[in-house]
């Protein structure tokens, strides 16, 4: 388990390098090596500041693909999957929260409780969330876990 979390984060700093190559404004989310299969599959999760698309996510499948097989450290066969985070997925790094102003947001702080609120703004001390009387700022070291909400919208009843 060990050597597998030394070889994700050697990847995780190559592949931030490759992503940028390809797409500028592209950023690594996650990166994880599932070993549940018949063979090992490299899973890549990665955004942009204006989200990504799924041409620029086959693309980048392609790219990764092709520096992967330059390591002879990793094994010879083995999968790779690239994707987006989705929308009800977490957030994982910061500079997610930057693409998700004006979106309703429920953020779980380390204390236990949720805030819900619209996301007004984001800076280096933390995130602005919209409140019923007024903000809520909350800092990043209070955060446990955060995603976008979709709003729900009640179906219009036909009246009579």
């Amino acid at each position: 388990m060990e050597a597998l979390r030394e070889i994700e984060e050697r990847l995780v700093g190559l592949s931030e390098h490759w992503i940028q190559e390809l797409l500028p404004d592209g950023f690594l989310v996650e990166l994880r090596i599932r070993v549940h299969r018949p063979e090992p599959e490299i899973l890549v999760r990665v955004d942009t500041d204006r989200g990504i698309t799924l041409d620029e996510c086959v693309k980048l499948h392609l790219h990764l693909r092709q520096k992967y097989e330059t390591l002879d450290w990793l094994p010879e066969n083995y999968g790779i999957t690239v994707s987006s985070p989705g929308i009800g997925s977490p957030l994982r790094v910061r500079r997610q929260y930057y693409a998700q102003k004006g979106r309703l947001l429920a953020v779980r702080q380390k204390t236990g409780g949720w805030v819900r609120g619209r996301l007004l703004d984001v800076d280096e001390q933390g995130i602005l969330l919209e409140g019923r009387h007024q903000p809520i700022a909350i800092s990043w070291e209070a955060i446990a876990t955060a995603h976008v909400e979709i709003p729900h919208r009640q179906p219009k009843r036909k009246s009579f």
